[in-house]
């Protein structure tokens, strides 16, 4: 029977989806993902020694972990993952579950903080390269693709796409009512209170609540 690329990309990520160390103590297991998510080179390194004294059975505890982690948001950002730098899938794994907050930094534009003080997400250049990335649909950009798609439709498309899916990754998203109108969001319907989203797939969020509007 023959098999379709696409079965094949399933079979691949159904193989990998599985935790590493899952069959581990728990303990154990913890310990060294804390470990991997250091980012500490000298740590991963330690961790990949002791994880087979621990009973892990694979090569590189390390490395399947970030597979892991990878293939965790792939039904997410999927679409788009293809042409974003290995540093910007490290930041959309790292605001995986996480309580973020998306707001306007002044001059700079659109971000994330990580909620509670939590310091910064994804700043407003790494969201305007990444959002980019999308719209020209390419890794490599150049100035050209900027003049093309900065503050062009394709670019504010592109600036949705991306917003939804952190969104959606994370655990919850906040989001000031006054912000949201700048957004693109949505705004607040006078005399009612209610919130009119512009787009279904942020009504959905709201819904869903991955998407959190505060006063």
């Amino acid at each position: 029977m023959k098999i379709t690329r696409r079965q094949l990309r399933q079979l691949i990520i159904n193989e990998i989806r599985i935790k590493p160390g899952g069959d581990m103590d728990p303990e154990y297991s913890e310990k060294l993902t804390g470990m991997v998510d250091t980012g500490d080179e000298a740590l991963i390194n330690q961790a990949d020694e002791l994880a087979p004294m621990l009973g892990y059975e694979g090569d590189s505890f390390a490395q399947d972990f970030k597979k892991y982690n990878q293939v965790s948001i792939m039904g997410v950002v999927g679409e788009f993952a293809h042409y974003l730098t290995d540093e910007h899938m490290k930041m959309l794994m790292n605001v995986a579950d996480k309580d973020l907050r998306y707001g306007l930094f002044s001059w700079a534009g659109f971000g994330f903080d990580f909620a509670g003080g939590g310091g910064r997400a994804i700043s407003p250049d790494d969201f305007y390269e990444m959002q980019l990335r999308i719209a020209a649909k390419k890794k490599d950009i150049t100035d050209d693709d900027r003049e093309e798609h900065e503050g062009m439709d394709t670019g504010v498309a592109a600036a949705h796409k991306l917003a939804q899916a952190i969104m959606s990754l994370s655990k919850k998203t906040l989001v000031h009512m006054y912000t949201m109108e700048d957004a693109g969001i949505g705004d607040i319907r006078a005399g009612e209170g209610a919130i009119n989203f512009y787009d279904p797939k942020y009504d959905a969020l709201h819904k869903a609540g991955k998407l959190v509007i505060t006063s």
